[in-house]
Formats: structure tokens, sequence, C-alpha cells
């Protein structure tokens, strides 16, 4: 599998997660951006959007689902959800950290039914954030901060996730057997017309 990289910093987290035999999930970076994601540069919660990205894969405006602050230690702090997504509440989603802090690491996100789809993703560190597209992977995605006035990345603040913009969901178990029975019925009735 493969990952876009474009800079030190993410050859570094692609070697750390390389070095743990962790094969990270395709993600792909679009720029880095002082300031922070949804306190201002791309609105304030719950209205943060990401805007169009095509080349990138962003086909639409995409709304904030979830912003998860960060400890120093890499523990959990703050969460806040929008209400527009009430089937989460942060615990679908897992983080691996590279050593020390580093800013480096990956995020697996695991949806339940009627939860969003994630097309964008932000890793906040220092006073800049790093904004991805998913690519449609969910698994061990690698995510890398921007660098510190010293070199090396900032540690991780916060991550954001963006929803696709068209209000995508994973289908709940009972609409799927609704468009289940409802093909079988068209089917059956194609075969009625034909006999």
């Amino acid at each position: 599998m493969r990952i876009h990289v474009f800079s030190m910093k993410g050859i570094a987290a692609a070697f750390v997660l390389a070095a743990a035999g962790i094969a990270p999930a395709q993600a792909a970076y679009i720029s880095t951006t002082e300031g922070n994601d949804c306190s201002g540069v791309l609105g304030k919660f719950p209205n943060c959007v990401v805007a169009a990205v095509p080349a990138k894969g962003i086909e639409n405006d995409t709304p904030i689902i979830i912003k998860i602050d960060f400890n120093v230690d890499g523990s959990r702090g703050e969460t806040e959800i929008n209400s527009a997504y009430s089937s989460i509440d942060g615990s679908e989603f897992s983080f691996v950290f590279g050593p020390g802090g580093s800013g480096t690491g990956f995020w697996t996100y695991t949806p339940g039914a009627g939860d969003p789809a994630i097309t964008a993703f932000v890793a906040k560190g220092g006073s800049a954030f790093n904004l991805f597209s998913t690519e449609g992977d969910y698994t061990d995605v690698a995510y890398f901060t921007p660098n510190n006035p010293s070199g090396g990345p900032a540690g991780l603040s916060h991550m954001s996730f963006y929803n696709s913009g068209d209000d995508y969901r994973v289908p709940e178990p009972g609409t799927l057997a609704l468009l289940g029975l409802g093909l079988l019925g068209i089917g059956a009735a194609r075969r009625r017309k034909a006999t």
C-alpha cells in the first residue's frame, strides 16, 4: 500500500510506522496552514468546513464531524462532536502515536450503522495544521503535524475529522434490508411482466 509523503517529516512518519511493522493507509497530504482549523481558519465549531479540493478527492465542501484534543502525554483530552452527527461518540476512533510525542502516528475509524463517511482530516500541532484527504481509507491512516521552528514535527494538539459533504452515512441494517427487498420486488415484477 502506498503513502503520499511530501516532506521529510512525512518520510520520518512512514519510517517510524514501517519500523513498527505497520503498513499505513493511503492519505493525501493537501496543505499546511498557519492557525487553528476549527477556531477561525475553517470557521468556528460546529460550523467548520473544508472547502472542496477535487484534485485531492474532496468533491464537496466538507463539514466537521468531531474534534479530538490530545494531552501532552498522548491521552485524549476534550472531544467536541457536531450535533448533526449524533451517532458519533468518539469511541469509533483509535490512535497510535509515534515515539516521544513526535507528532506522527496513525488513526483508525470503525464506523457503526448511521455513522458518517470521512473525506478529510486535520492534524494540528504548534501554530499550524496539516490537512489530508482520506481517499476512502479508515484503517491505520498515517498523519504528521507541521514542523516546529526547530525543525521536527510539533506535538499533536488535536485531530479534526470532516464528512464527505453530501451527508453520506453508513446505512442502517434495516435500510439495507429494505433496499434488498425493494430490489427483489422489482425483479419479481419484471419476471411477471415478461411472462
